[in-house]
Parts: C-alpha cells; structure tokens; sequence
C-alpha cells in the first residue's frame, strides 16, 4: 500500500495534468482577432494587465501559502483561474476580461511555487530530494500530456460550424478541468515542515534578496527568467505564425499538442540529454538555438520550416525548466521555498510585462509579424550571452 508521501506525488502528477487541460490554448490569438475584434495592442494591453497582478501578487501569495498551506494555496489558485476562464466564455466584453485576468492573476500566483514546494517538501518526507529534477520532469510531462489532449479538442470545436462562434467554448470546458484540478490539490496531504514564524513584508523581503545575495543562485535565476520571459511568446504567435504559412484554425491545436508532444519526449529523457550532451552544454543550447529560430521566422514563412521551427523552440524552453528548477531548489530552505521560488516567477514575469507593449506595438505595424521576431530572437541571443552559465556554476550538477 502506499504511504501518504508517495500518494502526494501521483496526485501531483494528476493535478498538473488536470490544471493543464487548457482547450483555450490554440484558440486564444484568433478568439481575440476574430471574436472580440481587437488587435494585438489591446490584446498584449491586457496581458500586461494581467501580468501586472502577477507581479504586485507574486511574493504576498507565495507567504501565504509557507504560512497557511501549499496545498489549499494551489487548490484556490485553481478555482480563480477557473473562474477567470468562465468569463472568457461566457462575455464579450473586452472592458469585463480586466476584471477576469484580475481574478485569474491571484490564481496564478497561489499556485506559482507552491505546486513546487508541495511536490519537493512530499520528496524530502520520503528523502528523494535527490532526484528532484526527475520528478519535477515527470511533473512537468503530466501537465505537458494535459496540453497534448486539450489543444486538438479545442481548436476542432472552434472550426465546427459557423467560425468564429465557437470560439468561446474552450474557455467554458477549461473552467471544469480546472476546478477538478483544485479537488485533486485539496485531497493531497500536506507534508510536515517547520513554518516560518517572521512578518508577512518581511518574508516577501527575505525571498527577494535570498534570489540576489547568493550568487550561485542568483546566476541560475538570471539565466531561467531572462530565457523563459523571452521563449514564453513563442505560446503567443505559434497559431498567427502558423495561420501565415496557410495553417487553418481547426489545425491550430494540432501543432500546439505536436509540440507539446515532442517536449514530453524531451522531458521523458532529460537524464538521457544530460548525460549525452552535458548540463552546461545543454542549457547554452536550448539559450542560443531559440534565437536563432525566431530571426529565421522573421524571413521564412514556409510551413514546412515554421512547424518544425516551433517544436525545436518550444522543446528548449521546456528542457530548461527541471534543470534550472532543481538547481534553484538544492540552494533554498524549505520553510521559505514557496517565498522563493514565488520571487522568481515574479522576476519572469515581470521581464515578460516590459516586453509586452513593444511586441504589441511591432506584431501591428507589419501584420507578418517579423519585426516581432527579429526583436525576440535579438534579445534572447543578448540574454543567452549575458546570462551564460559557467561550469563552475554547474560544478555537481
């Protein structure tokens, strides 16, 4: 029979799957376009929005969960969220989705780190702390499986009759998928450890300057932030870079769940990549190659090169996350490892907020979006120079 521990982490792995029954994703770009009739300005404003919550919300509710609980932090994060999704699917109001993303940006960020820190502190209970980075890949390929079922179901609803009227529906089916996500939280056992006892502020402080005053650290967070915020709008323009090339939109969750496919399989085999690869060698690059790939979609518009282009991108920056996360983890305590990691999402976010407005700004001036492109391929091959991890940052990984 299992023990509770090891209960935990088979749900976790079923959570992540259910939180990421995303049926919106492939549609998202077109239900804006085409639904709401906005351009990518007003959509990218109120992305920025959302992330603005995100950014003031991040540490609060990472105290809220080392104080009050990680599992029920998560399970509520769930329930906004599903509550934001709802909204999508059932207004059309631009002006009224302000007020959703508001709800689904506390969501977010209960469960940001604090799924983490569920999953790592069920680890040390069962002292396997060891082989976090494996567990955080199959966590990470549960939740990818959710997206590879979800996105074809989405994009076909949205192509059945009458387009664009369906587009609203996978909004409405994601709102159940994460509400049965937030059951399967609350039914986890929340692993023994000490609480911290220190101010509500002065706990957002310590986890903000814990990520700056180790240098070890702070060089795996500047490299796992400044990728990722850059990699993210990759989920953003993957259907209009596909929809150019002659994609149509029933096709749309097709690709997202062929991509999210391939980096399952990546992240199946990530001690496989290590050991052939090497670490280091590994995360320069999943850094270097995603810039390559978005300046080349600037100037090719073939299908047959944006489709494989998008898998090797969105495959790379699915590789760095256990990697980097398990090296972040090894440097954190765990009475303040949601605080922490809740920092660094913050940080990402808020990267990924500056760029919002510009990448709007530029995907309007030329509707072939590759001003857009050049400008994100530019700055991740900035980042992947500046942010280069040395192998006396990898010495033991």
């Amino acid at each position: 029979m299992l023990s509770p521990m090891n209960r935990n982490i088979l749900k976790a792995y079923a959570a992540s799957f259910l939180k990421n029954l995303q049926f919106f994703g492939p549609i998202s770009v077109p239900y804006f376009l085409d639904w709401l009739r906005v351009d990518y300005t007003r959509m990218f404003m109120l992305q920025a929005w959302f992330l603005f919550w995100v950014f003031i919300l991040e540490v609060p509710t990472g105290v809220v969960a080392d104080k009050f609980g990680r599992k029920m932090s998560v399970a509520i994060g769930c329930l906004l969220f599903a509550a934001d999704m709802l909204f999508f699917g059932l207004s059309r109001n631009y002006s009224l989705l302000f007020a959703a993303e508001f709800l689904g940006a506390v969501g977010m960020t209960l469960i940001s780190g604090a799924d983490q820190a569920l999953l790592y502190d069920s680890l040390v209970a069962l002292k396997a702390q060891e082989r976090a980075r494996f567990y955080f890949s199959r966590y990470e390929a549960a939740g990818t499986l959710g997206l590879l079922i979800a996105f074809p179901i989405g994009s076909w609803i949205a192509g059945l009759r009458n387009y664009p009227s369906l587009l609203p529906m996978p909004f409405a089916l994601t709102t159940l998928s994460a509400v049965l996500a937030a059951g399967m939280f609350f039914s986890m056992r929340e692993p023994p450890r000490a609480k911290p006892k220190e101010h509500f502020l002065k706990m957002g402080m310590i986890g903000l300057h814990t990520l700056f005053a180790r240098r070890e650290l702070r060089a795996y967070v500047l490299n796992a932030v400044t990728i990722a915020s850059v990699t993210f709008f990759a989920f953003w323009f993957y259907q209009p870079v596909a929809q150019r090339a002659g994609l149509g939109v029933t096709y749309l969750g097709f690709i997202g769940a062929g991509f999210n496919l391939f980096s399952a399989i990546l992240l199946a085999n990530v001690s496989i990549l290590e050991k052939v690869i090497g670490v280091r060698r590994l995360l320069v690059l999943t850094a270097f190659l995603p810039a390559i790939l978005f300046i080349a979609l600037g100037f090719v518009h073939l299908l047959a090169f944006a489709i494989p282009a998008l898998f090797i991108l969105v495959g790379c920056k699915m590789v760095r996350v256990p990697i980097l996360n398990e090296l972040i983890h090894r440097h954190v305590e765990s009475e303040n490892r949601a605080t922490v990691i809740s920092s660094v999402s913050l940080l990402e976010r808020f990267v990924t907020f500056l760029f919002y407005p510009v990448v709007g700004q530029l995907a309007d001036m030329d509707r072939s979006l590759n001003y857009a492109m050049w400008l994100l391929g530019g700055v991740c091959l900035a980042f992947a120079i500046g942010t280069r991890l040395s192998g006396r940052h990898l010495a033991g990984a």
